[in-house]
């Protein structure tokens, strides 16, 4: 009988710590008011404005894109190559 109670005991405790805790999440849980949206969305549609593309935004930013090295070192060899051996481009010997 004394067990009986204690365990009748235990399960009322733990309902209402249970309780307790679903009540406390839901009052800390807010809903944000409406001054509290209206910033939280102007700061959004802010965030998507810069980083929204915008013609030579980029190149003030960022500065330049490195240049190509290799096409033009081709070329060249391609050239001096040509020149070298009187071949006119054709590429046999």
């Amino acid at each position: 009988m004394v067990v009986a109670m204690w365990v009748a005991l235990s399960l009322v405790g733990a309902g209402l710590a249970v309780t307790a805790g679903w009540r406390w999440r839901a009052r800390a849980r807010r809903e944000p008011t409406r001054a509290e949206r209206l910033a939280a969305a102007r700061k959004a549609a802010h965030g998507l404005r810069r980083a929204g593309s915008r013609p030579h935004r980029d190149t003030f930013e960022r500065g330049a894109a490195p240049g190509d090295r290799y096409s033009a070192a081709i070329l060249e060899n391609s050239v001096y190559g040509d020149a070298a051996d009187h071949s006119g481009g054709s590429g046999s010997y």
